[in-house]
């Protein structure tokens, strides 16, 4: 027992001092707080989740299109508080309205999203909330947070063989809740946008008018695979309103050859097809069809269905069976089953035709 004890103590002191080792400045607020992401690591990670967004989820086959998003995000990036990360800026091919942040600098907006905008101005307070994500390393501080739970765990197995029991649950728990920005980071972010869509010239006044435009269509971004923008966000009433206390604060001749850019933006994006391209397969009730590939499927009574980039996907009413439809491997039916049910941890049942 004495033994036992001794250990605990031993783990908890080595927890903190990893913790005091682990600090470092935050780039936007300057104060000191515990990191336990190198920078080299978190831009290998926003790398490596960026090749899967563009996988599975697709980008804009646009290359004007995507090179206008990238000039315009690598300019507000270039003035932030870490102007050094390899920022990119991609349109992903999602009819939903939503951004998103991956570590290191690795932006996404959807073509939903740019569907509701009619200029740069707006385009520049979105990409500026997103870097705002990235500079204050928010999602740096939730995967730190996350790794001192479980070490935290860690210390409570030693102590109690129930927290042992239950350890791996609730570090998966842990991790689901501490990866999610949460109501401040997002307020954060949106004071950098402003700052960032500010200092580069544009037109802040614009900003609002996304909010207005996401709090309109945000029940059908429920039917995207992505995060949806306003799970984390504050109400739309409330961003609104504390716009508007900023731009009380804003001196009248700073806005007035402020940038909007609604010309520009709009010959950029004309063409860019608007809500879900029927060319890439769409469901009708409980059948999805597929022009171009000419076939349909009827998915049984209940089942959820969501058409993904490479993949169809559909899920049981209890959650105990999946169907997945992707181009197979292999040059006749009997080659792609064998290569898919060759596979580790798949189990064949019993094929028919």
């Amino acid at each position: 027992m004495h033994r036992l004890r001794k250990t605990a103590r031993f783990t908890v002191r080595s927890t903190l001092a990893l913790a005091f080792a682990a600090c470092a400045t935050n780039p936007v607020t300057g104060k000191r707080e515990i990191s336990l992401v190198s920078q080299d690591q978190e831009i290998q990670m926003g790398q490596q989740g960026a090749q899967q967004v563009a996988q599975e989820i697709g980008l804009i086959n646009d290359q004007a299109l995507q090179q206008y998003v990238q000039q315009v995000g690598a300019g507000i990036a270039a003035k932030s508080e870490r102007p050094n990360l390899p920022w990119t800026f991609r349109v992903v091919d999602d009819p939903t309205p939503n951004a998103f942040a991956l570590p290191g600098g690795f932006i996404f907006v959807t073509r939903g999203l740019l569907d509701l905008m009619g200029n740069e101005a707006e385009l520049a307070s979105v990409l500026g909330h997103e870097i705002g994500h990235v500079t204050a390393r928010h999602s740096v501080q939730q995967m730190s947070q996350q790794q001192l739970a479980q070490l935290a765990l860690g210390v409570g197995a030693v102590i109690s063989p129930t927290v042992a029991q239950f350890g791996d649950i609730a570090a998966q728990g842990l991790g689901l809740l501490f990866l999610k920005y949460g109501r401040d980071d997002e307020r954060q972010a949106d004071d950098l946008g402003f700052r960032y869509a500010l200092t580069q010239g544009y037109d802040v006044r614009e900003m609002d008018d996304v909010f207005r435009s996401l709090q309109r269509v945000g029940e059908s971004s429920k039917q995207s695979p992505l995060p949806t923008w306003l799970a984390t966000h504050p109400g739309e009433a409330e961003r609104i309103q504390t716009i508007d206390a900023k731009l009380a604060q804003v001196p009248a001749a700073q806005l007035e050859n402020a940038k909007v850019g609604a010309q520009e933006f709009m010959q950029r994006v004309n063409g860019l097809v608007y809500g879900v391209n029927p060319r890439q397969g769409f469901f009708q009730g409980n059948t999805f069809y597929h022009p171009d590939l000419r076939f349909q499927i009827t998915l049984p009574s209940g089942w959820q269905g969501q058409n993904l980039s490479q993949a169809v996907v559909a899920v049981s009413p209890e959650k105990d069976a999946i169907i997945q439809l992707t181009l197979a491997k292999g040059n006749s039916p009997e080659a792609a089953a064998q290569t898919f049910l060759s596979q580790q941890g798949i189990q064949a049942g019993q094929p028919s035709r």
